[in-house]
């Protein structure tokens, strides 16, 4: 079984890993995700088998493994990828075999300094750019700065829409420690996604998102 992969470098030491199949890019990055930003710490940091992982995450939705069909995109630092892969105990599937190979051709393509890397179904449409935005969000650090102060301003000038961002963050499956990085992308891109914005009012949702774009539209691909 071989996973078809084209590697892009879409900003300098951003680099998207773009895969047709929805199920094959799901399990490609199914471990170095949940190596990075699993809300299970048995699972977030350390080492595990993939069949231990797609057992829990079945037992938490009706006996279905539907991780492929819930994430459509995917965004790891470099470096976490890397780690995670260097401490592998055991390859077990051919995503593994495949993530090691795509690990190997950035890593002889990227510059010094920060790398990150996405995987996407193909460059284009609101997944790609949303996950653009994770990666500018790592490896620039004006893009950074500008989004923070945004978020800042919506933390100490209208706490509770934060409160409800970030309790609907959590409740899709994100850490404490990506909250700011996936308000910044969501907002920038999928403003109007159903879960993420449950319980606030479209028309705030329309002008934090347009205040975003116009701070952060100049980075964007």
């Amino acid at each position: 079984m071989k996973i078809e992969y084209k590697i892009h470098e879409i900003a300098p030491n951003i680099f998207a890993v773009a895969i047709e199949d929805d199920y094959d890019l799901a399990m490609t990055f199914c471990r170095a995700q949940e190596y990075y930003e699993s809300p299970n710490p048995d699972f977030r940091g350390n080492q595990f088998s993939i069949w231990e992982f797609m057992d829990w995450y079945s037992r938490k939705r009706n006996g279905s493994f539907t991780y492929p069909s819930d994430w459509g995109g995917f965004n790891v630092p470099f470096d976490v990828l890397n780690e995670c892969y260097l401490g592998l105990r055991e390859i077990e599937s051919p995503y593994d075999i495949a993530m090691i190979h795509i690990i190997s051709s950035i890593r002889d393509r990227m510059s010094e300094g920060l790398a990150y890397v996405i995987g996407v179904p193909d460059l284009e449409g609101s997944t790609f750019i949303h996950e653009v935005c994770h990666g500018l969000y790592y490896t620039n650090h004006e893009y950074k700065e500008t989004a923070n102060k945004i978020t800042e301003d919506i933390r100490n000038n209208i706490p509770e829409t934060y409160h409800i961002l970030s309790n609907n963050l959590k409740s899709m499956g994100y850490t404490e420690g990506v909250i700011d990085d996936e308000i910044q992308a969501y907002l920038t891109t999928n403003w109007d996604h159903s879960n993420f914005g449950r319980s606030i009012d479209n028309k705030v949702k329309r002008k934090l998102h347009r205040e975003y774009n116009k701070k952060l539209e100049k980075f964007l691909i």
